[in-house]
């Protein structure tokens, strides 16, 4: 391409993009004039759209009762729910808390005491509990018998029940 031919394209890119330019910022303007014409809404026409869409205008006036309502509500239901609190502390807590007898027969290790006493719910972890004896060395000093255990008591407490260690 000669430099003549060069020059000639590089003069009909320049003439293209003004002429798209130009087009393009017409077009736009008369967009934007066409956007700044406001159309008037009334208010049958929002209460008809919000009743379509199954909502409800309301005034500022109402709002603020309303939220005043709403917060007078959650402060009487904490105040409730703090009232009840006071009263199941108030009550005795053995009523809750659950009785089991626990059976130690002969043949019995101290793994099937700890998966027992979990299984009714009277310790979370078997395996705590005969790592407890264990470590302890309560394991060789384990009675059998029938012995009386509350849900609660800590495995110190279990364990002089079940050892005769008290």
């Amino acid at each position: 391409m000669s430099k003549v031919g060069f020059q000639a394209f590089a003069a009909g890119m320049i003439v293209a993009t003004s002429v798209m330019g130009a087009s393009y910022f017409l077009e736009n303007n008369q967009k934007s004039a066409e956007q700044s014409v406001q159309k008037e809404v009334t208010d049958a026409q929002v209460k008809n759209y919000l009743s379509k869409k199954g909502q409800l205008a309301i005034s500022n006036e109402e709002y603020d009762d309303l939220k005043n309502q709403k917060e007078k509500l959650l402060i009487e239901q904490k105040n409730n729910q703090a009232n009840k609190a006071e009263q199941n502390k108030e009550q005795p807590k053995e009523q809750e808390k659950k009785k089991y007898t626990l059976m130690i027969r002969k043949g019995m290790s101290t793994s099937d005491v700890s998966n027992l006493l979990q299984a009714n719910g009277i310790i979370a972890s078997s395996k705590d509990f005969n790592q407890f004896l264990i470590k302890g060395n309560y394991h060789t000093k384990v009675q059998l018998g029938d012995f009386e255990v509350v849900q609660g008591m800590n495995f110190q407490q279990i364990t002089a029940i079940i050892t005769k260690n008290k």
